[in-house]
């Protein structure tokens, strides 16, 4: 099973078309997403946007204030990619809550932190006839008591169809925190934990801010995960038969990180292309690193690709990074490029180098009203055609979160000046 984790209110008019003008440059346009909550589009590692097969756009994003304290975390959708409705609420979730989501056919998933200290998984599914989403089926994840805080979520589902959590675990009474999963049996539906943690448990960090985000990875044959403690990023693995208690490899280092303010370590993004390559992109001090798990080989590059490199590209400052696999031999490589949106295009062979392909500004916007410092950048894993990408800023008091926006057409790319 593959999961296909999908922008826009122009700020002239809302006949501007969503795709970029005819010029070298791109301009991001504003949409109607708005937040007081600066996770309107969440953690890098995890997804959000996603396109139907009908080409509609939808989004799960944190529209606190705009929706209400007790339902901050919103389903909307968007017929052309300017003004997004929204479709359903997700409850028990506030201006803190974050998400990762992905679309099977027209079934969408979603875990998401909430405001009671649990991880709900939900379900919704696509009508393309009406255009509309059903009600949510919603169920708890489970945590070990209820003075553990579950956060930070994220998912993916294996070969045999068991759905797999991976979450940070806070403990209220001790404040030791660590990164825990629990799968789903595809056939009798219980959950049963992995009773192991992933990377050190304990109180380093101010409680909340815990330097710590998971990603699951479907693997053939297998299942694995990118984590981050500190600054560092690891990798590890087991084998998909086995119960959900099977030990996992040891973990691998993949970046030995530099100290920064991200609250929980959220440096990184994967994909996985149609014959099980997985690539993993990460930021660390200005750097953009991007490796490749062979499909076949199971081994990663003993050093990963530098996509941008603080010596060499100092002004570029990325942080924020999204993969995506664009069908076939294809990649694409999203980042805030200082506060501005780069697109990098790559093969998926081994060793195929990035190469920038599109540049979007924000020339049009006020810079004594908006601030595109702190970028957050979002694009959808698995897109299809034209690819729609968003970049969250704010007004400079940072009191409100918007969402502007851009596509670019892989097959056309207008270059990078």
């Amino acid at each position: 099973m593959k999961f296909r984790p999908a922008a826009l209110f122009c700020a002239v008019a809302l006949t501007c078309a969503f795709a970029a003008p005819a010029h070298a440059v791109s301009q991001v346009n504003q949409t109607t997403l708005s937040s007081q909550a600066k996770r309107l589009i969440s953690y890098r590692h995890q997804r959000h946007l996603f396109v139907t097969a009908d080409g509609r756009f939808h989004i799960v994003a944190n529209l606190s204030g705009q929706s209400g304290s007790s339902a901050a975390l919103n389903l909307q959708s968007s017929d052309d990619g300017l003004v997004w409705t929204q479709q359903r609420k997700l409850g028990y979730t506030d201006g803190n809550s974050v998400s990762d989501s992905a679309l099977d056919g027209n079934v969408l998933t979603v875990v998401y932190q909430c405001n009671d200290g649990l991880v709900r998984l939900a379900t919704a599914t696509y009508d393309p006839a009406s255009k509309s989403w059903s009600n949510f089926t919603v169920e708890k994840v489970p945590r070990v008591a209820s003075s553990y805080n579950a956060v930070n979520p994220s998912f993916t589902v294996d070969g045999n169809g068991n759905t797999w959590v991976a979450y940070v675990q806070e403990d209220t009474t001790t404040g030791n925190v660590g990164i825990v999963a629990y799968r789903k049996s595809a056939d009798k539906g219980t959950w049963a934990s992995a009773k192991q943690y992933f990377g050190d448990v304990n109180a380093s960090a101010p409680f909340g801010y815990d330097k710590r985000s998971a990603r699951l990875v479907t693997l053939p044959g297998g299942i694995g995960m990118l984590f981050s403690y500190g600054p560092s990023i690891y990798w590890t693995e087991r084998k998909l038969k086995g119960g959900a208690d099977l030990a996992w490899n040891s973990p691998t280092l993949m970046l030995s990180g530099t100290p920064d303010g991200d609250p929980m370590s959220s440096h990184f993004s994967t994909v996985v292309d149609g014959v099980g390559n997985v690539f993993a992109a990460f930021t660390d001090a200005g750097n953009l690193y991007v490796n490749r798990r062979d499909a076949l080989t199971r081994q990663w590059y003993s050093t990963p690709q530098t996509v941008l490199s603080s010596t060499k590209n100092p002004t570029a400052k990325p942080v924020y990074a999204q993969l995506a696999w664009l069908g076939g031999t294809q990649l694409a490589l999203a980042t805030n490029l200082a506060s501005n949106t780069g697109v990098y295009l790559a093969q998926t062979s081994a060793g195929a180098a990035f190469k920038c392909a599109e540049l979007a500004k924000h020339d049009s916007f006020d810079t004594t009203v908006y601030d595109f410092t702190e970028p957050r950048i979002e694009l959808p894993a698995f897109p299809t055609g034209t690819v729609p990408l968003l970049q969250q800023f704010q007004t400079l008091d940072q009191s409100l979160q918007y969402a502007a926006g851009f596509s670019f057409d892989p097959a056309a790319p207008k270059g990078c000046n």
